[in-house]
This record gives C-alpha cells, structure tokens and sequence, in this order.
C-alpha cells in the first residue's frame, strides 16, 4: 500500500506526478459497466477445466521497480517450487496503465487468474464481481486494511502502509533542532510543527524563516517537503476532525466542511505563508534527493523506507530517520493503506489460485519485500511480538529499532485509520476531481474553502452519491 502501498523506481520517479495513474479516471465507471455485461456473457458457463497433463499454469500480475520484480519473481519461483503441481507465471505490467488495461481484459474475457491491484479499483471491481470472494486460511489480516462493501469484506491489503514524518538527522542536528516525537502522546502541534519547519529552512545567505529578513525566493533549504498525492491530505482532514466523507454514509462528501478545508489550507499555507516548503507539487528530484538535498523532513508513506531512503542510507549515507505525523485541533492521526492480490472471478484454475493466494498471504512467503522495508505485515502478531518485530526491521534499510517501533509499529496500531477507498466507492474519480479542484488553492488563487465549496456537487458525483 499503495495501500497507497505504491511505490515505483526510485531511479526515475520525479515527485512531481500530476496523478499520472488516475488520468483514466473519469472513464473508469463507464468502462467497468461495459466489461461487467461482456463479462457475464463470456463467463456464463465457465466452470474449472478438466484436468490437464502436468502442472497447471496461473498467472499472476504485478508491477513494480528492479527489487521489486526481483522479489517477485523469487517468490513466485518458491511457490513454484514447493507445488510442482502449480506454475505461477509472472506477468510484469505498468503500474500506471493498470486501471485501462485491466478493463480491456475484463471486457474481453482475458483478466489474469490473479493479481496485484490498486487500492483505488477495489471496491468498484468487486461491486463490478470481478473480484472473487477472499479466503484467508492463516491469521487474520488488520481491520484498518480490510476492504469492505455493505458490511462484509470483499479483499484483504497484502500489506499495511502508513504515512509517516522521515528526516535528516544530520540536517537537524546542524541547525540544533529536537527530532520529531516518534509517538502520537508526545506529537508536535501544528503551530509547533511549523515553527520547527522555520527553524530548519535556510536562505541562500543562511537566514531561516524565522529571521525578519529571510528571503523566501532564494531558499537553500526547506524545512518540510508533503508528497502531492491528494489522497494523503484525508490524514490531515481526518485529525482536525474533518474527513472526505462520512463515516456513516459513503454518499455524503464531507471534504468541504470547514474542519477539512482548514486542514488543506494549512498544507497550502505552509507555503503560501511560511515559506517553509515549496509550492506543493512542483519539487522534482527523486524522493531520496528530497531528503538528502532539498528539505530536512519529509511527509511519505513508509514504503519510503524500502524503495528510496533504506538504499540511498547504504549506498550514498542518507543518515535519516522517523516519527509521527503532527497533530492538529482534533489529535494526531495517519491512514493506513496497500496495494493487494486478489483473485479474479472467471479463472480457469479457481483452486490452484486460490491456493496460491492463500501461500502469498503469509508474510514468511514475502519476507523479501517486508525485510527491504517495502512492505509492513499485514497480521497483527507482527505489531505485537517483538521477536516478529525485531525480525522484520533487522535489515539494512531501516532506521534505529526503537524509533521505529515506537514511530511506526506501535504508532500503525494506535493511531492509523483505513485510507477511504477501503469504505468508498469512485476513488479514481473522487481523486481525479479533487486533484484539479485543488490545484488553485496551492497557488493562493483561492482559498481551499471556495475551491472545495465549488468542486462539492462534482467530487459527489464522481463517488455516484
């Protein structure tokens, strides 16, 4: 996750992305009513193939940067492996064409016996059926990461991902500032956060922004970079006492209630009125570049840790750790998400998924995506065994055992809520909708209350409330 896991090549990724992977959003409802009456004519009938000669053959798709296809493959390749009766065939796809392309598929009858997919699709693929009820066989995945529809839960997050404050040590400790709180009881305050984030941003002439003449033009350093995915800002929403919707009714779009826009505001602020982070959206190194040249703290989700800090640590000596997000006036709160693998409706071999699927679950048979720092645990056992723990944040990627464990094991289970698209129907539209509607709020042409006032009626529409 992604549930937003989420993560892509850390040697290409530019933060700047206009929501690339939602730019098929609009269509996407269209598009999944037409394949769900195709799919009703091609799967009417289609029951599991006789039994063949040799193994059977699934396929499972996924997308991802080198490690994680290297990951992949070897655990596909360890199931295959252990069940000689059973091929898995990986089948390596664009993680931003996924919405499209599965969509063709579906409407010709050809979707992949399994598969990786984005937590944005689930809830209208699995309204659609083309989601085949999940079976768990081992320990319970998290609540906070389970997808549900009417009450029942329609998938399970492969992993469980969380947003979380990442910094330079070395960055912090030149200017003499305290490291963020590693625990939501000890958490910054807003006010508090942002006097830090003057603290830590620094002029061409070496003057922070608190100083009367700093020059916010000519800006060496920043002291806060927030990734500009809009999906992250219901974190915020959320902990000022808002939300995107409520909690209640999935239909009724709760973002431009005054608790929200203040929230967003502040992001913009930051800004539009400190100074202390560039204008949100338009920083374009890579995301460890963020954090070794541009800014002191950063605002990511933990896959971080694996995709993009962990190896610039080892490889360029990223000297950086983590702590909790600030709170604002209604507490401290982050939103937990991943991607997920399911099983489509309509394959030709339902049990040898199925027995895959229930293989892949297990966090033993992914532990190299879980001890790169890619992944967390989806199982609770993890979060509260510290043999578990200490076993999955051994590796070189991860920042001291205790920052982390306090930051973001024990903080993912006190204080980390589902991400909306786990409730909500239409996130891909919802998305797309917002991301426009918000573009003249971080340029200071209007404010997040008129800018979420106007988009109301459209943003209720794209969810179908």
């Amino acid at each position: 996750m992604q549930q937003k896991s989420c993560v892509e090549d850390r040697k290409i990724l530019k933060i700047k992305r206009k929501d690339h992977i939602m730019k098929k959003g609009k269509k996407i409802i269209a598009l999944l009513c037409m394949a769900a009456m195709l799919f009703v004519i091609v799967a009417c009938g289609k029951t599991e193939t006789p039994a063949e000669e040799g193994p059977v053959k699934i396929t499972y798709m996924f997308w991802g940067d080198e490690n994680e296809i290297a990951n992949v493959t070897g655990t596909l390749n360890a199931f295959n492996a252990a069940h000689p009766d059973i091929i898995v065939e990986p089948w390596h796809v664009d993680r931003a064409e996924i919405d499209a392309l599965l969509t063709t598929l579906a409407a010709s009858g050809d979707l992949p016996d399994t598969g990786f997919l984005t937590e944005q699709m689930v809830i209208d693929w699995a309204k659609a059926g083309f989601i085949a009820s999940p079976q768990v066989t081992g320990e319970q995945p998290l609540d906070l990461i389970t997808f549900k529809w009417e009450g029942k839960p329609v998938a399970y997050s492969s992993a469980n991902e969380i947003l979380l404050t990442f910094y330079n040590i070395d960055k912090f400790d030149a200017a003499g500032v305290a490291y963020p709180p590693k625990s939501a009881a000890t958490a910054w305050s807003w006010d508090q956060f942002v006097d830090t984030a003057k603290s830590l941003t620094f002029d061409t002439s070496g003057r922070n922004a608190h100083d009367s003449a700093f020059d916010r033009n000519n800006v060496e350093q920043y002291g806060i970079y927030i990734e500009p995915a809009p999906w992250m800002l219901e974190a915020f929403a959320l902990a000022n006492g808002g939300g995107f919707f409520n909690p209640g009714n999935w239909a009724d779009v709760i973002i431009n209630q005054p608790a929200a826009a203040e929230a967003i505001q502040r992001i913009a602020d930051l800004h539009l009125v400190h100074g202390v982070m560039p204008q949100y959206g338009t920083l374009e190194p890579t995301i460890e570049g963020v954090l070794m040249d541009h800014a002191a703290m950063m605002i990511n989700g933990q896959w971080s840790v694996g995709v993009w800090l962990g190896p610039a640590m080892v490889e360029a000596g990223l000297n950086y750790s983590v702590g909790v997000l600030p709170s604002m006036n209604a507490g401290n709160v982050t939103i937990a998400t991943a991607g997920l693998a399911v099983m489509y409706e309509g394959s030709k071999h339902p049990e040898a998924a199925a027995k895959f699927l229930a293989w892949f679950a297990s966090p033993e048979n992914n532990w190299g995506l879980i001890e790169e720092g890619i992944w967390m645990p989806a199982v609770p056992s993890y979060y509260t065994d510290e043999a578990k723990m200490r076993q999955w944040t051994s590796g070189p990627h991860f920042p001291p055992f205790e920052d982390y464990r306090s930051a973001v094991i024990e903080y993912a289970l006190s204080n980390a809520r589902s991400t909306f698209w786990y409730w909500v129907p239409g996130a891909d539209p919802f998305l797309n909708v917002l991301g426009g509607a918000l573009a003249p709020v971080w340029t200071g042409e209007q404010s997040a209350q008129q800018a979420l006032n106007a988009a109301h009626g459209a943003l209720t529409q794209a969810i179908g409330g």
